[in-house]
């Protein structure tokens, strides 16, 4: 049974259907019979390279929340690890600087093992409430562009551990670039890192 993109969407996520239909993306929704919470575990499920399982990490500071997007690129006896080290110096700031800065925060929307980049048109604007969601940083990967790649779509409790789309690597940057612009960023998290 076909899943149209649009009910499994949450109201803040609409434009991802939205985009995908107007630039002609090939965007397929995917519903798993086991819940997976890791990469590692979705490339098993799938039978996949766990490279082309794409994470989303969200980190708070400063009053703003950064997000970090990319392929697993680690390995199941050595997974790799985004902490805010990393962010501190994709953003150009110290260890000291970073200091107040808190690793594996989940905006609303998702919780830890649904985080998607495709995050609530919301979360860029400033409410007084919660962090506003200040950049994106996409790991830029040449290699993987044209790739099909897993991703989460957010959402809570069990069933929204068994649904995911296959996108092309590349097409995630095309989605978020086209809606939010400049809070879109490309960058090889670790070219002088």
């Amino acid at each position: 049974m076909k899943i149209n993109l649009r009910d499994i969407l949450q109201a803040g996520q609409i434009y991802v259907a939205e985009l995908s239909e107007e630039l002609g993306l090939d965007v397929k929704v995917v519903k798993h019979n086991i819940a997976t919470n890791t990469c590692f575990e979705k490339a098993d499920l799938l039978g996949w390279e766990s490279n082309r399982v794409v994470k989303a990490i969200f980190f708070g500071g400063e009053g703003n929340l950064y997000g970090l997007v990319c392929p697993e690129l680690g390995t199941r006896e050595k997974p790799l690890y985004f902490k805010k080290i990393h962010l501190g110096k994709i953003l150009g700031r110290t260890k000291k600087q970073m200091k107040n800065f808190y690793n594996s925060f989940c905006p609303d929307g998702m919780e830890h093992g649904t985080c998607t980049p495709f995050v609530s048109e919301n979360l860029f604007e400033d409410d007084g409430f919660t962090l506003p969601l200040e950049k994106i940083f996409i790991h830029d990967i040449p290699k993987l562009n044209n790739e099909l790649v897993d991703i989460s779509i957010g959402g809570y409790g069990k069933d929204a551990h068994k649904v995911s789309l296959h996108i092309p690597y590349e097409d995630i940057y095309n989605v978020l670039d086209y809606k939010f612009g400049d809070r879109i960023k490309k960058v090889d998290f670790f070219k002088n890192v």
